[in-house]
């Protein structure tokens, strides 16, 4: 069922309507479309994320970061962040700890952050099969492991985790 939606008026300055119109253009959307994506980003990442001190950097430059960085540190670095920030986000957005607020914790950052491409599927065992695939190379996919194993051992749930240079595999 589509989201109820609300029609309201803004005024904005003439260079931000300019470059919306020119984005929308580019991406072949209405400029509807595009500012509900902005406001869809903000509402569901952006504001929660601001009070933890989330930078943007570009893909270059944290590929390059984290080719810097010894495996272990990068893995420690993971577990970290998984067991501190990300916790504290699952909590204060949905309330709890569970499967349900992981994979959405995930999309999230597939959607508004663009740390990967999320996918989902489920397997002809019944088993859930989640792809996050991204362009940041091996190391990237050692954080990610690491990572996503940190926030599914804060719900008890162990699931197999593969990895490629380009993916990481979640098999629930």
């Amino acid at each position: 069922m589509p989201e109820k939606t609300v029609t309201r008026s803004f005024r904005i300055s003439e260079s931000a309507f300019l470059a919306l119109e020119e984005e929308a253009r580019k991406r072949n959307i209405s400029l509807n479309t595009l500012v509900n994506q902005l406001f869809l980003s903000f509402a569901n990442f952006d504001r929660s994320f601001q009070k933890f001190g989330m930078l943007k950097i570009s893909n270059v430059a944290y590929r390059r970061t984290l080719k810097a960085v010894p495996d272990e540190e990068i893995v420690e670095a993971a577990r970290e962040v998984a067991q501190n920030s990300a916790r504290v986000v699952l909590l204060t957005r949905y309330g709890t700890l569970s499967l349900a607020g992981v994979l959405e914790y995930l999309k999230s950052l597939a959607d508004y952050a663009y740390w990967f491409e999320y996918n989902e599927v489920l397997s002809p065992e019944r088993k859930r099969v989640v792809t996050l695939t991204h362009s940041l190379g091996e190391k990237f996919s050692l954080f990610m492991v690491a990572y996503s194993k940190s926030l599914f051992e804060q719900i008890a749930m162990n699931p197999k985790l593969t990895s490629t240079e380009d993916s990481i595999t979640i098999t629930i």
